[in-house]
């Protein structure tokens, strides 16, 4: 009996226990509840954060000015008269008048060869052609007379023309033993010395018409409708500190076929330049093909190539950005010309372009100098 009763008490104090215990799947739903309400105030929050991140930038303006297509390459000034002098005679050289570097006037005797012997042959012929012509002048007086017939008159003339030609071809001999500038120009090389014998048609001198320089290209064939007489070309060389102005000479009437281009000569008009260019010298070459006055433009840094498209973002008003489509026109070295998409005084971000989107806020950043 007593053991019962014991039992019926200990059955009585766990009951009681149980039912003192917490519902776990009562706090539990309202635990996750809880939990889902601090979510959703966290996410808002952390919008509301993003919302307000601001987008440090730099902008610049669209604006006006003018807009060029150009024409880049390279090329190397020749002149456009140069000569290669050479001997007309043989013999040896006595003289020597002037060196690399002289300047020279077409005429000018540049070498003198010796002539004792042209100045022997220029002295006979000169006696046949007096003793020639003394003979036909008495044979036409005898003919007058009857004293003479008329072939034999006919043969005395023949010859006398003949010894005239002769002569004169002595006296050329004897002139080309000063041999002489054929154009105007400056020495640029000596290929004898006093004492050298030299044959008919050796090279002695180079001069060369530094005012006569020029650049010749060559252009492809499909930019042949672009080029024209007198467009406006500008020279940059290694050599100088400033560019070298010039213009469109002329133009080849054809297309070379082995090599699918065509030939462009382009004069020096920067007369003051003349006399600090050579032949030889190497340059940049820039030709100005068109030019749009007074039109929209950019800096290059601004825009945003996508595929074939090309954008910017645009600041606006209250600081957000919009992505705006634009068309291009020419593109110069900084900047780019704006056909379409914007309008002048616009600003459209540079630095820090890749870090916003169409969402972002930003703030455009100035330097002071």
């Amino acid at each position: 009996m007593t053991k019962f009763i014991i039992f019926i008490l200990v059955f009585i104090v766990a009951t009681t226990s149980c039912s003192l215990q917490p519902d776990d799947s009562k706090s539990g739903k309202k635990d996750n509840k809880s939990t889902q309400v601090d979510d959703k105030t966290n996410k808002k929050n952390t919008d509301d954060e993003k919302e307000k991140v601001v987008i440090n930038v730099e902008a610049v303006n669209i604006y006006r000015g003018n807009a060029v297509s150009v024409f880049n390459t390279t090329t190397i000034l020749e002149a456009d008269l140069e000569s290669a002098v050479t001997s007309k005679a043989s013999g040896i050289v006595l003289q020597i008048n002037v060196e690399v570097g002289d300047k020279v006037t077409a005429g000018d005797v540049l070498a003198v060869l010796e002539s004792d012997l042209p100045q022997l042959r220029l002295q006979s012929a000169q006696a046949n052609y007096q003793k020639s012509l003394h003979n036909y002048e008495r044979a036409k007086t005898l003919i007058k007379k009857g004293l003479a017939n008329k072939e034999s008159v006919d043969n005395l003339k023949f010859e006398t023309l003949s010894l005239k030609t002769g002569l004169d071809q002595a006296k050329l001999d004897l002139q080309y033993t000063q041999i002489k500038a054929p154009i105007s120009g400056v020495i640029t090389k000596r290929s004898i010395k006093k004492g050298n014998l030299i044959q008919l048609n050796t090279e002695v001198y180079a001069i060369v018409d530094f005012n006569s320089l020029q650049a010749v290209i060559n252009v492809p064939e499909n930019k042949w409708g672009l080029f024209k007489n007198n467009l406006e070309v500008k020279f940059n060389f290694a050599s100088l500190n400033q560019s070298v102005l010039g213009h469109i000479l002329r133009i080849d009437p054809i297309v070379d076929s082995a090599t699918g281009t065509f030939k462009v000569v382009i004069a020096i008009d920067d007369g003051e330049m003349q006399t600090k260019l050579r032949p030889g010298l190497f340059g940049k070459t820039q030709i100005i093909l068109d030019k749009n006055q007074d039109t929209l433009l950019v800096n290059k840094n601004a825009l945003i190539r996508e595929d074939n498209n090309a954008f910017v973002y645009v600041v606006n008003a209250d600081n957000s950005v919009t992505k705006t489509k634009i068309k291009l026109g020419y593109e110069m070295d900084d900047s780019i010309e704006i056909l379409d998409g914007v309008t002048e005084n616009q600003q459209v971000v540079t630095t820090g372009k890749n870090n916003v989107s169409e969402d972002s806020t930003v703030e455009v950043i100035t330097y002071n100098d």
